[in-house]
């Protein structure tokens, strides 16, 4: 006659439901002896041992970052600082008005520029001017007093 069969997963959380009852009475007589002698929770391996890796994790992580703020960046990452911006021009011309980008270094204030279209010195800073009049729409700025003006509607854009 053959074995009958046998069910291993019930047998399985059988045997961790008794284990489990077991543990947690045997901690339940653990804590009181801890309390009656701390020194106890140190001469428990399970802690000893927890706590000597969870020291050497934050070690471990502590001298990762260390040494990742110490290492210089390597020749493929490492980028030399901008010394050109771009800058936004329209045209004052009525019969041109196109809008272009000029390639300049920081700090460049000798406007009017050359337009590409028509050929005149007549490229002026442009700006997007947030007023309700203007709607968000690039516009030439004014500079008056330390300050950007819109040229449409007169508002203020932003210091300069």
């Amino acid at each position: 006659m053959p074995a009958p069969q046998r069910n291993q997963w019930a047998e399985m959380w059988e045997a961790a439901r008794e284990r489990t009852s077991t543990a947690s009475h045997q901690l339940r007589q653990w804590g009181v002896a801890v309390r009656e002698e701390p020194v106890l929770i140190w001469q428990t391996p399970a802690v000893r041992y927890g706590l000597y890796a969870l020291g050497g994790l934050v070690l471990f992580l502590v001298l990762k970052t260390a040494m990742g703020m110490l290492q210089l960046p390597t020749p493929e990452h490492f980028q030399p600082r901008a010394k050109t911006a771009h800058f936004q021009v329209l045209c004052s011309n009525p019969a041109c008005g196109k809008y272009f980008v000029i390639e300049r270094r920081f700090k460049f204030r000798k406007f009017p520029v050359t337009c590409p279209y028509c050929r005149e010195p007549s490229g002026h800073r442009a700006l997007r001017c947030t007023s309700k009049t203007c709607r968000g729409g690039m516009v030439i700025a004014v500079e008056e007093d330390g300050r950007l003006y819109c040229s449409k509607c007169g508002e203020p854009i932003g210091n300069r």
